[in-house]
């Protein structure tokens, strides 16, 4: 009994790269199919052909993916069918259909006495302009990337604006040649290049003069006219950033939208692992689509306690296994000191720690520089993941050293009642305790004891 085809995931690295696929294929597509419309050329034939195969293949995967709708995702295959053919079946189909070679197979006497395939196919131009429908799936397509990968917004934004663009270029050199503009008689190559040339150059209003309408054609002068109103259009899109005006319309979603690149580039900055930054993002969405707001507390403090409790432990864990008391601990009391953790800033040359204070607490550098001194002198500098002030925690003395911070600086802070609860709950981890604590005494310290 043969293997049904599985259902494929509706997001991962494979659909980003199938995503980025489908981009490809639907601007060549478009650019293909109308250079070979305008210029009455069979061009890039290979190519073309590959591109159908691409959109036949995006059909197949169209019944075998599954689907997220709004919080819910599609994955048995009657769902999934339904799901497409009420959505972009059609536009896949139509874009996918040789109708040259389907109206040859029917038809194969207009064939003939047309002279052959590329007369017939000559005579089919709306049939080979509807291979262009697929650039109106595009938008989706930009959608399912921007979701399934950490980049910064405005990098998408900016890809999706030159995608477009070029888009609409090519489109427009087209339709320069096809009202009669072209230099007739030359090579559909040289043609579309000065036909493109001539765009650009209206587009940037640097218009040389060397190409200009015809002044007794009427089309040609609208069109240009057309083209000089897009690049007005285009230079508004840049200079007043039309996508973020438009945005802030809809205040509630520019307030998500803007909460959600803070989230990504701080999901980023920390590099936390894709599927566990996934998980942040779909419970915003959640919040997004039940409540059609977010909250403005701190990232890590507004999830769930279980989502908190694994970005925080990722964040720390490095910072807490550097301790030498920690460095063997299992996961269950890793969760146990980051749920007791305190986040503190400091500012440059703001004390951390003081010589002679009494010690109820040790501190986790997360980020910044600080300086150890002893009598005002200073003995060493700590970097990025350093901890400071266990000795004191530990001996229950006075500070033997200041720590002064040299740059803005970000811990975190393990108090002495929590280190105590800590020695109460695990009996191993205070025998360990009180081993080093014993070995102190009997001999020096590696660094200066804080």
């Amino acid at each position: 009994m043969p293997k049904r085809v599985p259902v494929f995931p509706h997001e991962g690295i494979g659909k980003t790269f199938y995503n980025a696929l489908l981009l490809l294929a639907a601007l060549a597509g478009t650019v293909i199919t109308s250079y070979r419309l305008t210029f009455g050329v069979r061009d890039f034939d290979a190519l073309y052909w590959l591109i159908t195969a691409v959109y036949l293949l995006d059909i197949a995967c169209g019944f075998n993916q599954a689907v997220k709708k709004g919080l819910v995702v599609l994955a048995d295959r009657k769902s999934i069918a339904r799901h497409y053919l009420r959505g972009w079946f059609t536009v896949d189909l139509v874009a996918a259909l040789p109708f040259g070679w389907l109206i040859a197979l029917l038809f194969p006497q207009a064939a003939a006495a047309s002279g052959g395939m590329g007369a017939v196919l000559d005579l089919l131009m709306i049939g080979k302009a509807l291979k262009m429908v697929k650039i109106g799936k595009v938008s989706a397509i930009f959608r399912d990337i921007r979701e399934s990968l950490s980049v910064n917004p405005a990098l998408m934004r900016l890809v999706t604006f030159g995608f477009w663009f070029v888009t609409a270029l090519h489109l427009m050199a087209c339709g320069w040649v096809l009202i009669g503009a072209g230099e007739q008689g030359r090579p559909a190559a040289d043609q579309y290049l000065r036909a493109l040339y001539w765009c650009l150059t209206t587009i940037a209003t640097i218009g040389y003069g060397d190409y200009t309408p015809d002044k007794n054609s009427n089309l040609q002068i609208a069109y240009t006219l057309g083209v000089m109103v897009f690049g007005v259009g285009m230079y508004g899109y840049i200079i007043g950033n039309v996508a973020t005006l438009i945005a802030n319309l809809d205040v509630a979603r520019a307030v998500y939208r803007t909460k959600m690149e803070e989230i990504n580039d701080f999901l980023r900055r920390q590099r936390v692992p894709a599927g566990l930054q996934k998980r942040v993002r779909d419970y915003y969405a959640y919040l997004w689509e039940t409540q059609r707001s977010v909250s403005a507390v701190p990232i890590a403090a507004e999830l769930p306690h279980s989502l908190s409790q694994e970005i925080l432990l990722f964040i720390n864990r490095e910072l807490i296994q550097k301790v030498a008391l920690f460095r063997n601990a299992d996961e269950i009391f890793i969760r146990e000191i980051v749920q007791r953790l305190t986040p503190l800033s400091f500012l440059p040359d703001d004390y951390i720690i003081r010589q002679g204070e009494y010690g109820d607490c040790m501190y986790f550098l997360s980020g910044g520089d600080v300086e150890v001194l002893i009598g005002g002198s200073r003995v060493a500098v700590l970097g990025h993941g350093s901890p400071f002030g266990e000795t004191a925690l530990l001996e229950g003395e006075k500070r033997m050293a200041s720590i002064r911070a040299l740059t803005y600086c970000d811990v975190y802070r393990l108090s002495k009642e929590d280190f105590d609860q800590l020695r109460l709950r695990y009996p191993d981890f205070d025998a360990q305790v009180k081993e080093v604590v014993a070995v102190r005494r009997r001999g020096a310290p590696e660094k200066p004891p804080v």
